[in-house]
């Protein structure tokens, strides 16, 4: 098979990341990947593992104890969803997506398993989003990784990622998001992220924009006797200076300063590279040396890809910007961000998927009055453009265009972007990754549908 092939094998599988219909929050389990990995003879417990959990910046936070794990000369897996561009990126070893070649010796290895497991468990055939985090377990089992950090897909409580016996676990900013699923109020959805905290171990906990979701966290790292590390009360940052790429900034912990330059852009990125930090001095305190060098250059060159990111101008004239908001308070962030931002007209090409608050997110970018342009991706769950103009009625917008594909409208915000003009790309990350694709003319992944 090629590799392609190979993926689509996969995707025989049911994924409720792409599939129109999700299941109810009591249908998810830990019982069949565990089962699926025992037979695999656990790989996931013979590496040590931080785990992060987390509704806005658990991608960037992995990115980054990646990059500073790597450059400390250590071999890193890393696992994160969703991917961009291909699944490969899912994979990883430090930055490095697993090479196609690897993937499809992968999977090869792994059906037989599969099958087997499907015909004879009692807990019913797996998804393909376990599949994939059982094969990237066994795959850094097989690589010989010194750490795995991993990204949880959905939640925390009952994600598949779950199954690990972390030396430390983190819990990124947490807000609404995926309510059908993980409730509908912040301690609800709190909870389920908290479901990652294990007894005894470590929690690292970002700064957190409701005091409901501290405080459920804080009781269940308390019940678990887990060691709870508050970011906002151990960092202190001041003299934050913006580059072009990067930031600059000046760290405080225990009277004691620090200077970093962080190579994602972005306040929130700061908290992203915060709770980063505090993830290491955990692995410090553990006996794991790591150099103050290995830190300082590994949040310098870290690389992490749709996230408040700025693509190359087109031909000295406008700038395009995507970020991958998906939710209320994460556009908020972006808004914000872009309102300390100077230019001329700002086009804004939105796409959402079902899940999403389409109207809650359009509302907060209606406050910078730009001109929208609303787009349907290619990902299965993603809404027509037409839904987003039902939703977009009279908001104050400075004009409104809508297009079946992000390649149109994306062709179309740069047809009326002039010099000095910013285009933002936001709503989802399918939206991002097209645009990406698009502008720097990236091939796109296609998969059947089954």
């Amino acid at each position: 098979m090629n590799f392609i092939d190979s993926v689509n094998r996969t995707f025989t599988l049911v994924d409720f990341e792409r599939n129109q219909n999700l299941p109810a929050h009591s249908t998810f389990h830990l019982q069949r990947i565990s089962e699926f990995l025992d037979n695999l003879d656990n790989p996931h417990l013979k590496i040590p593992t931080i785990h992060v959990a987390g509704t806005k910046g658990k991608g960037s936070v992995c990115s980054l104890i990646t990059s500073i794990l790597t450059k400390n000369d250590k071999k890193v897996g890393l696992i994160t969803s969703p991917h961009l561009h291909s699944v490969t990126e899912r994979i990883r070893l430090g930055s490095d997506p697993i090479d196609q070649n690897d993937f499809i010796d992968l999977v090869n290895e792994l059906w037989p398993k599969v099958e087997h497991h499907n015909h004879s468990s009692s807990f019913g055939e797996l998804t393909w989003f376990e599949f994939m985090i059982a094969a990237s377990f066994y795959y850094f089992e097989k690589c010989g990784v010194d750490f795995q950090v991993v990204e949880t897909g959905l939640g925390g409580r009952l994600d598949a990622t779950n199954v690990v016996h972390p030396i430390v676990s983190v819990i990124t900013s947490i807000s609404l998001d995926h309510t059908k699923i993980l409730g509908e109020t912040i301690e609800e959805i709190s909870f389920e992220k908290a479901g990652i905290i294990k007894s005894g171990i470590p929690i690292v906990l970002s700064p957190q924009k409701f005091d409901e979701a501290f405080d459920v966290i804080a009781d269940i790292a308390s019940q678990r006797n887990a060691d709870l590390i508050s970011v906002s009360d151990l960092y202190h940052v001041e003299n934050v200076r913006n580059l072009r790429t990067s930031q600059v900034f000046d760290v405080k912990l225990q009277n004691v300063s620090y200077q970093f330059e962080l190579g994602l852009l972005g306040d929130y990125q700061i908290e992203n590279a915060l709770t980063a930090l505090g993830a290491i001095n955990v692995l410090r305190s553990s006996g794991f040396e790591i150099s103050d060098e290995s830190i300082s250059e590994g949040c310098r060159q870290v690389v992490w890809s749709g996230r408040f990111e700025y693509l190359s101008t087109i031909n000295d004239s406008f700038e395009i910007l995507v970020d991958g908001a998906h939710n209320v308070y994460s556009m908020e962030c972006v808004v914000q961000e872009i309102k300390n931002l100077k230019y001329e007209k700002l086009i804004v090409i939105f796409g959402g998927l079902g899940s999403h608050d389409l109207k809650g997110m359009l509302g907060v970018l209606s406050s910078l009055d730009p001109i929208l342009i609303g787009v349907h991706s290619r990902h299965p769950r993603s809404v027509q453009s037409s839904l987003i103009q039902l939703q977009s009625h009279n908001m104050k917008f400075r004009d409104q265009f809508f297009f079946d594909s992000v390649a149109d409208g994306f062709d179309y915000a740069s047809k009326i972007s002039d010099k000095g003009d910013l285009i933002l790309a936001t709503g989802s990350l399918s939206v991002v990754a097209e645009v990406i694709e698009s502008h720097k003319e990236i091939l796109p992944e296609l998969y059947q549908s089954f």
